[in-house]
Parts: C-alpha cells; sequence; structure tokens
C-alpha cells in the first residue's frame, strides 16, 4: 500500500513539474519570439492622407482587432445584421472582432467560471472556435491598451478579407450562433480553424497584422507580444 500510494504521489509531483515546466517554457518562448519583428520597415499612414483608423484592444489576456461600422469599403452591418444583437441601434460606431476557442468563450463570460477542464482543453487540445463579435457606441480613446493604427484604404481592404474568411459562412452569410453572447451588445459567430495554446485569439490579431504589412511579432500568443509594438 505504501509503495502505491509513493507511485502516485511522484506521478502527482512529475505531472505537476511537467505543466509548470512548459508554463515556464512557454513564457520564455514568448517572450523571446515576440522581440523579433516582421515589417520593420512599416510607417503609419499620416492624418493628411487618405486612411482609416483601427484599434487594437487589450484586456490584459486577450486582444481584439476593433474597426469602424461603416466606411466606403464595408458597412459591417450588411455582414452583422442588428437583429443579431439584443441591443444595437444604427448609432454605434465600432465593431470588435475577437478570435478563439468556442467552449471558452460560451463558457467563461468571467474569470471565475473558468473550471480546469476547459482551461486545459483549451491551451493543450485544438478545439473548436468562433468569433466573438461587439458592436462599441463611441471612438475608442488613444490609451495603453487601445492602440490606435492609421492604415491605408488597400491595408483595409486586405483585413476587411482576413476578418472576413476567418468567418464561417453559409450563402454569403456568417453561421450565427443563437442565444450567445455576454451582454445585449455582443454575440458569437462560427469560425474557421482550431484553437490551442500555440494558435490562440492573440495569433489572430498578430496574423491579420502580419497580413496587412503592419510592424508586429513574428509570434505573438500574448497580448504584450502585440501591444508593445504599436506605442
Amino acid at each position: 500500500m505504501q509503495y502505491v500510494l509513493t507511485r502516485i504521489l511522484s506521478l502527482i509531483l512529475w505531472l505537476l513539474a511537467s505543466v509548470i515546466g512548459l508554463a515556464v517554457l512557454f513564457l520564455a518562448a514568448a517572450f523571446v519570439l515576440s522581440s523579433f519583428t516582421v515589417h520593420n520597415g512599416y510607417a503609419q499612414v499620416q492624418p493628411q492622407e487618405e486612411h482609416v483608423e483601427i484599434f487594437v484592444t487589450s484586456n490584459g489576456v486577450h486582444t481584439d482587432i476593433v474597426v469602424p461600422v461603416s466606411t466606403p469599403y464595408i458597412d459591417w452591418r450588411d455582414k452583422l445584421p442588428l437583429h443579431d444583437f439584443g441591443k444595437v441601434d444604427s448609432s454605434y460606431q465600432y465593431v470588435a472582432f475577437g478570435w478563439g476557442d468556442r467552449k471558452f468563450y460560451m463558457e467563461t463570460p468571467d474569470w471565475k467560471d473558468l473550471t480546469p477542464e476547459v482551461a486545459l482543453t483549451a491551451a493543450l487540445w485544438p478545439t473548436r472556435t468562433a468569433m466573438h463579435v461587439e458592436y462599441i457606441r463611441a471612438k475608442l480613446l488613444h490609451t495603453k491598451r487601445q492602440r490606435p493604427i492609421r492604415i491605408s484604404p488597400q491595408q483595409y481592404r486586405q483585413l476587411i478579407s482576413y476578418i472576413d474568411g476567418s468567418f464561417v459562412q453559409s450563402n454569403g452569410s456568417y453561421l450565427h450562433i443563437s442565444g450567445s453572447g455576454y451582454a445585449g451588445s455582443d454575440t458569437f459567430y462560427e469560425a474557421h480553424g482550431k484553437f490551442y495554446m500555440l494558435k490562440n485569439c492573440n495569433n489572430w490579431v498578430n496574423q491579420g497584422l502580419k497580413s496587412i504589412g503592419v510592424k508586429t511579432a513574428i509570434w505573438a500568443p500574448l497580448p504584450f507580444s502585440i501591444m508593445r509594438h504599436l506605442r
């Protein structure tokens, strides 16, 4: 009996050490690789030139791409009808996009709702994904966690294509997940791709910035990895 208990305890300690080791390795890789950037010659469009101002926002864990609701290049209300949202009207000026683990999104409205099962599954196993979309009433302020980027019309068209391609569609319409969302201004849609530790919500934002030529990290699994290059 003593032998069995010792073996079980050893296994638990080994698993704990492995998880801690992986976490340390992940954080070290995130810090090092996010120090190397692509598109180093990028310069924002000047204010006097034709441009679209977008934002990258961070809550400390997750990042979003935020764009104007309506421009000459697209009116997102055509793709994201207001009737999919509980309390949104035509006065809302911006819309935020975030890609992530479907179960994590749907079952974790607050961090207090996070369970070990959901966290481990999202981190270690490729899982289904969803797009979280939120309409924002007023223009965002320029803050440490809300970084503006001025991009050209051509870059914005490329970003539109990137965002649009992340949604699962049927006959040109995004597949809405009925009854989803945390408040009346947001909801969820089915998304392409699988989520796991090395390809997470922040990587999706980072890849979007890469696709339009913005200076950003080679790999960005953490918000810090992205926001540090948008000063």
